[in-house]
């Protein structure tokens, strides 16, 4: 039997800026999946997802997931400038496009909540038990799933940064949606 990566450090930086009774990062640090930091208290080289990053996340990024965890930055996406990821110390990457199956932004491409970008970046990265435990807190969640279990294999079983590209102009077109 193969053996199974450990479950990954996942960190939230809470902006505060969205309803605390619907945010998924919230839902996340409660149920002991991930844990609330400061940007000073980021420690080592975590993945910072970072959608202004001019570099896409992927299966090689996995050690640095493994080692140091993935930092997500909760924040409203209307509210969301480049200066509340720049600061934060780590390698920052962008996830490659993704439709959202939450109720609040449903197939907008790109848009996602907190726990699907963690979740998404545990897919690619092979961190595929880890992924699970985040479906399973909310019931669109499946929904995201199923939007997204072929990109995200495909994205998973690359195996350079051209490869992952090749693979986005697959399956998005010349001009990938982010």
């Amino acid at each position: 039997m193969a053996q199974q990566k450990r479950l990954p450090r996942i960190m939230v930086i809470y902006y505060r800026e969205d309803d605390p009774r619907k945010n998924t990062a919230l839902k996340m640090i409660r149920k002991n999946l991930a844990i609330h930091v400061f940007p000073r208290r980021i420690h080592g080289s975590p993945i910072i997802l970072d959608p202004y990053s001019n570099k896409y996340l992927g299966p090689w990024d996995s050690v640095y997931v493994e080692k140091y965890g993935v930092v997500v930055v909760d924040a409203s996406w209307k509210k969301l400038v480049p200066r509340k990821t720049s600061m934060i110390k780590g390698r920052h990457r962008r996830l490659p496009p993704l439709l959202p199956g939450n109720p609040i932004n449903y197939g907008k491409p790109c848009i996602l909540s907190s726990i699907e970008a963690a979740a998404a970046t545990l897919y690619i990265t092979g961190f595929i038990e880890a992924y699970r435990k985040l479906l399973g807190l909310y019931k669109w969640m499946k929904t995201f799933h199923t939007l997204n279990s072929e990109v995200l294999e495909a994205y998973r079983r690359t195996k350079s940064i051209n490869k992952l590209l090749e693979t986005i102009k697959d399956y998005w077109g010349e001009k990938p949606p982010c």
